[in-house]
């Protein structure tokens, strides 16, 4: 088995997503009331805010193979620590780590199998073999999401032990892979000036708002699916059947935008969110019409497979325009800003459904996306200029 079998390998089993579809139900089970459980989540991104660039700039400095072994590590400390939390604030001091862990993991894994890829030039280039790594995730998140809502109905921590396991078994595979070469990793005392110089460059700058508008389009609103479908009567299996027609349509959209041109990108970058628009109006008609399935499987599915395909694609403009010794500094950069919105929108959303309907919080964000997608237009344009 060679070494990108191997990283796909450990790519699928931290990309398991059993807690995904059930971690508000869980809190709430737990206890939570839907305003502390939303309280965590703004710790969570908080969290990742504080943590995302000083872990990015630790990834690029200590290489990907060590930070790689870093995460397999601390997914099965925090998802363990979740599943046997005792108290309200043993789980918020287990939710604030777990957004050290996310920060920690969040340029990994484009970056080292980008430039593993490029190390072992084969029958992949790096940006097929980064679609089919967001294709393989994707799979395993389709499986683990479906599977979710039995292993909470059997015990409620299950989903959070069982990911737990998975990381620890990808440890040793994560040992096994080669490290990329020192010419590929940002050198230990690069200083400052050096990013500086990596942020001055037009392409870079467009590449990492766009980046962050993507996520910030694309995830935000996610804190609502959940109660959602709980409204809509879904039981947790349901959720769980809901989010692997997500997880598959995101890992489609994914491998989608990495088969895309270099000249062509930027115009699907608009595209995407747009589709995204277009994909919260259509929920918040669904949902106003009491449609379920048409919500759950085809609405949100369709704004997910776009959010893939920008992800995919803003992805692929930064590490082609930082190069490789500031990738996933860069990368986190453009996580943290996403981040910063998240900290606000998010309880703000899940208020809004709560209090006024998770249509109308479907249709604001959709009205907030347009204006996204309009500002997506003169920032491809300078990026473009840039090239």
């Amino acid at each position: 088995m060679g070494p990108l079998t191997r990283l796909l390998g450990v790519r699928v089993l931290l990309d398991v997503q059993f807690w995904f579809p059930t971690w508000m139900i869980f809190l709430l089970d737990q206890g939570f009331s839907p305003l502390e459980a939303a309280a965590v989540d703004a710790v969570f991104n908080a969290v990742v805010v504080l943590a995302e660039i000083p872990l990015g700039r630790v990834v690029d400095a200590i290489g990907r193979k060590r930070a790689l072994i870093a995460t397999c590590a601390l997914t099965s400390v925090v998802f363990a620590g979740i599943g046997l939390a005792p108290s309200f604030w043993v789980m918020f001091a287990i939710w604030a780590l777990w957004g050290v862990l996310w920060a920690l993991a969040s340029g990994v894994d484009t970056t080292y199998a980008w430039e593993l890829a490029d190390q072992l030039p084969g029958r992949f280039s790096p940006a097929r073999y980064l679609g089919r790594t967001r294709l393989a995730g994707g799979i395993a998140g389709v499986i683990s999401l479906v599977t979710a809502g039995l292993l909470l109905e059997i015990w409620a921590p299950l989903p959070y032990l069982v990911t737990a396991g998975l990381a620890l078994i990808a440890l040793p595979l994560a040992l096994s892979i080669p490290d990329v070469s020192r010419s590929a990793q940002h050198h230990l005392h690069v200083t400052a000036q050096s990013l500086r110089d990596a942020l001055r460059h037009p392409a870079v700058r467009s590449g990492i708002l766009l980046a962050a508008i993507i996520l910030t389009a694309g995830v935000s609103i996610r804190i609502v699916f959940q109660p959602v479908g709980l409204g809509l009567g879904f039981s947790a299996f349901g959720i769980s059947i809901a989010y692997g027609a997500i997880a598959l349509s995101a890992a489609a959209g994914g491998w989608l935008g990495s088969r895309i041109a270099a000249a062509h990108r930027g115009r699907w970058v608009v595209l995407s969110v747009a589709l995204m628009a277009g994909s919260y109006l259509l929920t918040a008609l669904t949902i106003h019409l009491d449609s379920g399935w048409a919500t759950m499987l085809v609405a949100i599915p369709a704004g997910t497979a776009a959010f893939g395909m920008g992800k995919t694609i803003t992805d692929i403009w930064i590490i082609e325009s930082v190069g490789p010794r500031w990738r996933a500094t860069v990368l986190s950069i453009a996580s943290a800003a996403n981040g910063l919105m998240m900290v606000g929108l998010r309880p703000v959303l899940l208020l809004t459904a709560d209090s006024a309907g998770d249509s109308l919080a479907f249709l604001l964000w959709a009205a907030v996306s347009v204006g996204l997608c309009l500002l997506c237009i003169p920032l491809v344009r300078a990026g473009a200029r840039a090239a």
